[in-house]
């Protein structure tokens, strides 16, 4: 038994070697790695009907170069792998590009989804494997398209009032009849947004879409002079469900708040909101048996407020858990005392899909100290200035109100807050969903006897961008220089543009922006992001003087040469390190 045993072992140490010893040779060769259509891994939607397409390589082997490029594009993943190239077969290819390559193939089409791969010849002209299977979506590109209605609870009713409404909580129900190939949401939630499918949100997006100069408006009592000549735009995410939706019952759930569409909280540089809130979704399933359904936003739908009493950039949030509907994002949900939503008018920015990178939480922190100031107020310390919000658990009595005060640090004159009101139902969990904070330290009021906290996190929020490269040395004090530098400018990345702080203005000041571009680059992958916030700068832009304003998206400000060659300089250095 020992000597089997014995020779079993050899034969598995003696495989083991020789499959490390071809998969380092395999490695040894050049490998098309890390596909990318228009900057992104295998997006839902593009708007771009002759897309970028662009790879990079992995080799063991030193000094090795791309010689020439083979792209196929075909229509499903099957002809893809019998390497029939039915929307583009390049051929051989001879060149070093691998980047911004631009498909040369049949025209495409509205909610296409394409596969592709590439293979290459190195230097020694030794051919390469097919790389892994990628694929797009191409988005909706016309306007007629678009079936689904804007919706919202009504009209601007008081366009000359500061004030807010609650926020708006949506629901459509609709049966999936037969089994499902296929299933895409287009949507879009001005200001922002939350998307739920039968009580699950969908996504991992916060504080979306992306802003943009959305939709003309009724600019008043302006700090600087500004002619508004400017384009508008709108952007929509798009989610892939194919594998969440099989047959059965389903809700559509959203959540809608005020964002920078419907900002009247700071006024200080003017009265800048576009309109109430609204939303757009777009649901195109497809089944097996080659039948399609369409599910849309128009007036069947059902609308009411809920627990957000406010929700505003600047001023944070009050969340009443009384008002709560349990279950309104699911199946069978009694509505019936909820209204019908309005279809209203359309904001006057094409829609177009976001490939610029979402806000979304990042990471979370730990409290590293805790002072108790009197008998219901503590301060919690965090240990690090960051862009977010906290988590809290708490258990309590009906009614008890928990104000979150946040600060960079005691007697720090920007205060901005959070209130929530228990509903007395057991352990309680809150955080906020369409407001950040730039903060330090929090302070809670409210606890005593009627109400304990459980747990607090802090929820470090920014422009989910991937980081590409990195500082350190032998020097502790440059070492945090660059640790606090990091921290500095992801706080300040919000909605895919470069703020100037991330509590006070929160804008996109072109001047603060572009002394940063090459420092951004060198640590993240702002391919993408500078893309949007470009076609910011572009869209508030003046259309006859060429003038460029403090911010993009305009949210106020002056401008000058300082701000304005940001749209020279930026592009600049776009191009010298991505080569667009």
């Amino acid at each position: 038994m020992r000597k089997i045993m014995s020779y079993f072992l050899v034969f598995i140490l003696g495989w083991f070697m020789l499959s490390c010893s071809l998969t380092k040779t395999e490695e040894k060769e050049l490998n098309p790695i890390n596909l990318r259509c228009e900057y992104v891994k295998n997006p839902s939607a593009i708007n771009s009907e002759t897309p970028q397409l662009s790879w990079g390589f992995s080799s063991l082997k030193k000094a090795q170069r791309q010689q020439a490029y083979h792209v196929l594009v075909s229509s499903s993943a099957q002809k893809l792998s019998d390497n029939l190239g039915d929307l583009w077969d390049s051929g051989r290819i001879n060149g070093d590009q691998s980047q911004h390559v631009k498909y040369k193939g049949i025209s495409l089409q509205s909610k296409q989804v394409v596969y592709w791969k590439v293979r290459v010849w190195d230097h020694d002209n030794k051919q390469s494997n097919w790389s892994k299977t990628n694929k797009w979506g191409m988005g909706l590109l016309n306007k007629e398209d678009w079936e689904a209605n804007w919706i919202a609870v009504s009209e601007d009713k008081y366009p000359n009032s500061p004030e807010t409404n609650p926020a708006s909580y949506f629901r459509k129900e609709f049966r999936s009849s037969k089994p499902v190939k296929s299933a895409r949401i287009y949507v879009s939630g001005l200001g922002y947004y939350e998307l739920y499918l039968n009580g699950d949100k969908v996504g991992d997006y916060v504080l979306a879409p992306a802003n943009t100069n959305y939709d003309k408006r009724n600019l008043r009592h302006l700090l600087y002079k500004y002619s508004d000549r400017s384009k508008t735009r709108v952007l929509y995410n798009t989610f892939d469900i194919s594998d969440i939706l099989i047959r059965g019952d389903y809700t559509l759930g959203i959540i809608l708040g005020n964002g920078w569409y419907n900002q009247r909280d700071r006024r200080e540089e003017g009265w800048m909101w576009f309109d109430t809130p609204r939303l757009i979704l777009q649901m195109e399933i497809e089944y097996d048996d080659g039948t399609t359904e369409k599910i849309i936003s128009d007036d069947t739908w059902k609308v009411s407020t809920g627990p957000i009493l406010h929700d505003g950039i600047f001023t944070g949030e009050v969340y009443d858990a009384r008002l709560e509907h349990i279950g309104w994002n699911s199946p069978s949900f009694d509505d019936s005392d909820w209204q019908k939503a309005k279809i209203v008018r359309a904001p006057t920015g094409n829609l177009q899909a976001q490939l610029a990178p979402s806000d979304k939480i990042v990471r979370n922190i730990k409290v590293k100290s805790k002072i108790e100031l009197d008998d219901n107020k503590y301060l919690y310390d965090f240990g690090e200035m960051f862009s977010g919000w906290v988590k809290i658990k708490v258990k309590g009595k009906k009614g008890t109100r928990i104000t979150l005060n946040y600060f960079e640090e005691m007697g720090g004159n920007y205060r901005q807050e959070d209130v929530y009101i228990l509903s007395g139902n057991g352990i309680e969990e809150y955080e906020p969903r369409f407001t950040w904070h730039a903060f330090r330290n929090v302070e809670i009021e409210g606890l005593s006897e009627s109400a304990t906290l459980l747990d607090i996190t802090g929820r470090v929020v920014h422009t989910a961008v991937d980081s590409v490269g990195f500082f350190e040395c032998s020097n502790e004090l440059f070492n945090k220089t660059y640790e606090n530098y990091i921290r500095t400018q992801l706080g300040n990345y919000h909605g895919s543009f470069s703020s100037d702080c991330p509590h006070r203005e929160r804008l996109g000041y072109t001047g603060d922006g572009q002394l940063l571009v090459e420092s951004s680059i060198f640590n993240f992958d702002m391919s993408r992001f500078y893309k949007k916030w470009l076609n910011d700068m572009a869209d508030v832009q003046d259309s006859i003087t060429g003038f460029v304003p403090h911010t993009a998206p305009f949210g106020g400000g002056g401008g000058g040469p300082a701000w304005g060659s940001s749209y020279v300089i930026v592009p600049w250095f776009y191009y010298i390190y991505y080569g667009d």
